[in-house]
């Protein structure tokens, strides 16, 4: 990056990671390594995409410095943070500058590189144990898989607010030994990912979801090259005869284009009018939805295929996700001076019922406890204090 908006850009970057009060400082320290070593290397035509980056890294930073906890909005804020840092890592570490990455398939033909399709939903947390699911996950296993007709075709709208659960509670899904003998292939997509540039936000869609399918990039820019019509086709020819599993992850946009997934083909197709004719019927297959606007599900399954998450009613699993999180690289969650039933209530109350605030609240301290200074060489604890200055019961 031989000029001088990069340099400054980067500079500015670096300099801002001196600063203590920095949220995921070592995401993104990591991602200064990162971006140092791809300047140091880069061709003429990555370094506007390089500049982009910094660009959105300086923006972020600034977030990362004022963000807090002291809100249930404040938490999500700082997931999202998270996930936005994962996926420019990803872009970074890839060898497409677009940041384009080829899922890798596993015996069965499934992707498992699925968060390369979309904002990082799938794996963006890390596999610890799921607490409060057991009934959902049951229940709509039971659905899926034995209440229905093998050949006949489902959909199924997962709703709740954000935090909720309903990402991880897909990810469970997809794990289920009877989902894994029963779909075939199995993928999560993300529908809240923004296309690059100015590329149609339906023609992205279905070259991600081809992708995680395992289409080989060139053939899917090929078929895309010919327009969304062809897309479309393409994925009806790619699903045929299969018991697949699609996740559509976080549905957003109120759009007729992806309106009753159900609608089977007609006789005179024109493949570019729904997202549904893309979904071949009568094999098997099923299509999850998740999202926070039930009227937007609810016009994609059907009102009665929709399924809400509601907060954890038992408020004990909380604290059980905020202690995986700080206790997930096997160190044992022992502060020093702390009344550990008092921060429970308060890690609880925060909460409130929202497995994605708890884990959140795991992460932050747990990486507060880890950047802690080390006095003299020996090891020292960092008493987990939550602020006390909020007053709204989130």
């Amino acid at each position: 990056m031989d000029d001088e908006v990069g340099r400054y850009l980067l500079n500015k970057f670096r300099g801002g990671l001196q600063s203590s009060k920095v949220s995921w400082k070592r995401d993104l320290q990591e991602l200064e390594k990162l971006i140092r070593q791809k300047i140091e290397n880069s061709p003429a035509e990555e370094r506007s995409s390089l500049r982009e980056k910094l660009y959105r890294l300086n923006n972020i930073l600034v977030e990362c410095q004022t963000a807090s906890f002291l809100s249930l909005e404040g938490i999500i804020s700082l997931w999202r943070i998270r996930n936005t840092l994962k996926e420019i890592k990803e872009e970074l570490k890839s060898k497409d500058p677009k940041g384009n990455l080829s899922p890798q398939k596993d015996g069965q033909g499934s992707s498992s590189n699925v968060r390369a399709t979309g904002r990082l939903s799938h794996q963006s947390v890390s596999p610890l144990v799921v607490h409060g699911f057991d009934d959902e996950i049951m229940s709509l296993v039971k659905l899926l898989v034995y209440e229905r007709s093998k050949e006949k075709f489902s959909a199924v709208g997962i709703t709740g607010m954000a935090g909720s659960g309903k990402t991880t509670l897909c990810q469970e899904i997809i794990k289920i030994e009877e989902v894994k003998k029963h779909f075939v292939p199995r993928i999560l997509v993300s529908m809240s990912k923004k296309p690059d540039g100015n590329k149609d936000a339906k023609i992205a869609l279905v070259e991600r979801i081809l992708l995680s399918l395992g289409v080989e990039e060139n053939i899917i820019q090929s078929v895309s090259n010919l327009g969304l019509s062809s897309l479309i086709c393409a994925l009806h020819v790619q699903l045929m005869g299969k018991k697949y599993m699609i996740v559509l992850d976080d549905a957003q946009e109120v759009d007729g284009w992806l309106e009753n997934l159900y609608s089977p083909l007609p006789g005179k197709v024109e493949w570019e009018k729904s997202l549904a004719y893309g979904l071949p019927k009568g094999y098997g297959g099923t299509v999850i939805v998740t999202s926070r606007n039930r009227d937007l599900a609810k016009k994609m399954v059907g009102e009665e295929n929709v399924h809400p998450v509601l907060p954890l009613t038992d408020k004990e699993k909380c604290w059980l996700i905020f202690r995986d999180a700080v206790e997930q690289d096997g160190t044992p969650f022992n502060p020093p001076n702390v009344d550990l039933e008092d921060l429970k209530m308060e890690i609880i109350r925060k909460c409130s019922g929202l497995p994605l605030a708890a884990r959140m609240l795991g992460e932050i301290i747990k990486e507060r406890m880890e950047e802690a200074p080390v006095p003299n060489g020996h090891d020292v604890t960092v008493q987990p204090q939550l602020p006390a200055d909020c007053n709204s019961d989130v």
